[in-house]
């Protein structure tokens, strides 16, 4: 299986700002690049992992779901977050789990699923990186810093972890496209 950490974050690594705001990333627009990368991007995801204050962040912007059509499992002890979340799309399987995240993506995998999108937030990230599962990150740095807020791996104490860099380019106007795999052959 293969976990991808597909996110955005400010020059300081945050991936929000205070009560959870995510004006910055208007800071990235880029004259549809954004929808057309993550177009083909998402072509190559059979699965959704998300976090419940993901979730409720989507659900306080009016959107229902992280994406139409694959399967979704959000780490909740929320079952009202899940029901609601899995009443929005019939074609689009919502199964909320709890829990340490090695046996959710143990049992995702299970289920048949090979290409994993972390879509939210750091939490899950930072506990998915915690027992060595994230293989690949796609961050999209914005030209600013943010202070506080939620970081890219928001965990307390992460082991050592080394990524090569495999792709490094300007993003719109003023922002950075990195794409970092995990490096595992180092002790």
């Amino acid at each position: 299986m293969y976990v991808t950490w597909y996110t955005a974050m400010s020059i300081d690594g945050r991936i929000a700002g205070p009560g959870d705001d995510l004006s910055f990333l208007a800071l990235l627009e880029a004259a549809g690049e954004h929808e057309a990368e993550f177009a083909e991007f998402i072509a190559t995801i059979d699965a959704i992992v998300i976090g419940s204050a993901t979730q409720r962040w989507l659900v306080k912007e009016g959107q229902a779901l992280p994406h139409r059509g694959l399967p979704i499992w959000l780490v909740s002890h929320d079952v009202a977050l899940a029901e609601a979340a899995a009443a929005a799309d019939a074609d689009t399987p919502v199964t909320r789990v709890e829990g340490d995240i090695a046996p959710i993506l143990d049992a995702i995998e299970a289920a048949g699923h090979e290409r994993i999108w972390i879509c939210g937030g750091g939490d899950i990230a930072g506990q998915a990186l915690a027992v060595d599962r994230v293989d690949e990150l796609l961050l999209t740095m914005a030209p600013t810093v943010l202070g506080s807020g939620p970081t890219v791996f928001d965990a307390a104490a992460l082991e050592r972890r080394l990524f090569t860099l495999e792709e490094l380019r300007r993003y719109g106007a003023n922002g950075v496209r990195m794409r970092w795999l995990r490096d595992r052959s180092a002790t």
